[in-house]
């Protein structure tokens, strides 16, 4: 399995929801796929697409939502985004072996603006599929990024499991939304570390983004 594809398989399997997953998207939904940023956009110049089995795990990760598990408290558990008609690409930051920078179109009915009041309010949770298997949570809210005739939100996320010694494992992401007429665009960063992502992948982020809208709503 070369490089793209070992990150294809991270994505699916990352420390929230775990490497279980149940259910495929069903047939019904508009397919959404072309509408998503082409691969070679990407900062790396190539993308590999998500397979449809995985998808739902991949978007329990980048909403925050575990596919097999809780949120804790509850009532800061993030709405479900649906699989069905969803496209997700992954690909990686070519100035760093360890970051990853995704694109994902969904369908959504739950607004921006209450996905971004809902980590105002919840700032700090726990998340997994058990006690032994629980990440420590925090979430930021940051400035929404400005594109016309969309609404638009942004987040930053670092997740610790395995408790606060040297055996933890520390993750952070950054994610740029964007949503109109019921279709979201989900562009993030994700990288090993608690350090805010550098000013040149930050700069990536933002042309992705950029292009994904554009691919999306035109």
């Amino acid at each position: 399995m070369g490089r793209i594809g070992r990150i294809v398989l991270a994505a699916a399997c990352l420390v929230i929801a775990g490497c279980t997953v149940d259910g495929q998207a069903s047939a019904g939904a508009v397919d959404l796929s072309p509408r998503a940023v082409p691969s070679t956009d990407f900062p790396g110049g190539s993308a590999s697409r998500v397979p449809p089995p995985a998808v739902p795990g991949a978007l329990a990760d980048l909403t925050g939502r575990p596919l097999h598990g809780s949120v804790i408290p509850a009532q800061c558990t993030p709405a479900a985004v649906s699989a069905d008609g969803a496209a997700v690409l992954v690909g990686p930051d070519p100035a760093a072996s360890t970051a990853t920078f995704t694109e994902a179109i969904v369908h959504a009915d739950v607004p921006l603006d209450e996905v971004t009041a809902l980590a105002r309010r919840c700032p700090r949770t726990a998340s997994g599929s058990s006690p032994t298997a629980m990440s420590a949570v925090i979430t930021e809210v940051l400035p929404a990024p400005r594109r016309s005739g969309v609404a638009t939100g942004a987040e930053r996320r670092q997740l610790t499991t395995g408790g606060t010694g040297s055996s933890a494992i520390t993750t952070s992401t950054t994610t740029l939304l964007a949503q109109r007429d019921g279709v979201r665009v989900i562009v993030e960063y994700r990288h090993q570390g608690a350090a805010p992502m550098s000013a040149q992948a930050g700069a990536r982020l933002d042309a992705l983004f950029s292009r994904a809208v554009d691919a999306a709503f035109g």
